[in-house]
Order: structure tokens, then sequence, then C-alpha cells
């Protein structure tokens, strides 16, 4: 295979993989079923109590 050809199916086929493999992310991401899921990894990450509670 020469330069110039890999070159070519780089250029034709990255695009399409990028493409793809967005496409999938985004379908994930807004996926209706998952959110639930979402929910509780977004709020993980927030403590469990407020600074007002400390004293």
């Amino acid at each position: 295979m020469s330069h110039d050809t890999m070159v070519l199916v780089a250029k034709v086929f990255g695009p399409i993989w990028m493409g793809g493999f967005l496409l999938i992310v985004l379908i994930r991401t807004y996926n209706p079923r998952r959110r639930q899921e979402q929910e509780r990894i977004a709020r993980s990450v927030l403590p469990t109590e407020r600074p007002e509670d400390r004293s």
C-alpha cells in the first residue's frame, strides 16, 4: 500500500468513523432510559451536606 493510498483511506474513513462514534456518544448521552443512572452519577460528586448545616 502506497503512502498516497493510505492517506486517501484515512481521509475517507476517518471522518466516517468519527461521525459514527459521535452519533453513538450522543445517543447514549440523551437516551431517556439512562436518565436515572446519569442523575445518580451527577449527584455522587456533590457533597451530601450543605455548608450551612455544618456548625
